[in-house]
């Protein structure tokens, strides 16, 4: 009797796998076609005013303030502490505080500097004098994101045959985001201004 049962019915059951068969190869069919067809969602920051922002993703990290502080003093003592001798080594350490436009800009700026630090055999050293603040943030037109920071700056000269002798300074830096491959910070100063 159990038999004949299923050899009366096996062809339903067959009919039945094969369909059921056929249904799951057509849903996954539909599945990968939803997939590689449906556009992904868009996400996008605005601002107050209503304009869009670029996103960041997480392979450029987020800067605090603080840190954003403390990476402009260091930057501006080393962009600003050389001497006759070692001066090369000196702005080749500065280096990779700047982009490449800042950086072309700053060595336009030092270069009769650095001719009157050989000639008078200088040395010079700068120190930050007073707390640094951001004066200004923000996107820029052509920049994703920039802050100017501004620093108290003192610099010492002190030449080789004469007194030595200080001067103050106001260092403004407009510092700006660049990709992690650039600076591992993810920022680098796009202009160094001293008055």
């Amino acid at each position: 009797m159990t038999n004949s049962f299923y050899h009366r019915h096996f062809h339903h059951i067959l009919i039945g796998l094969i369909i059921s068969i056929i249904i799951i190869i057509a849903l996954v069919l539909y599945l990968l076609n939803q997939m590689k067809q449906r556009p992904l969602p868009s996400f996008f920051a605005a601002q107050t005013n209503g304009q869009r922002m670029q996103l960041r993703s997480f392979d450029e990290p987020n800067v605090l303030p603080d840190t954003i502080l403390r990476w402009a003093s260091k930057a501006a003592i080393t962009a600003s502490t050389y001497d006759f001798a070692n001066y090369n080594n000196q702005l080749a350490a500065a280096r990779p505080y700047f982009t490449a436009a800042g950086w072309n800009s700053y060595l336009q700026s030092v270069t009769g500097l650095i001719s009157g630090i050989r000639a008078n055999q200088l040395v010079v050293n700068g120190v930050v004098v007073g707390t640094p603040v951001i004066s200004n943030q923000g996107p820029l037109p052509g920049i994703d994101y920039a802050w100017q920071v501004q620093i108290p700056f003192l610099v010492a000269y002190q030449p080789a045959t004469a007194a030595p002798y200080q001067r103050s300074y106001l260092v403004i830096l407009t510092i700006v985001r660049v990709p992690t491959i650039s600076n591992p910070q993810g920022i680098g100063i796009d202009q160094f201004v001293m008055t």
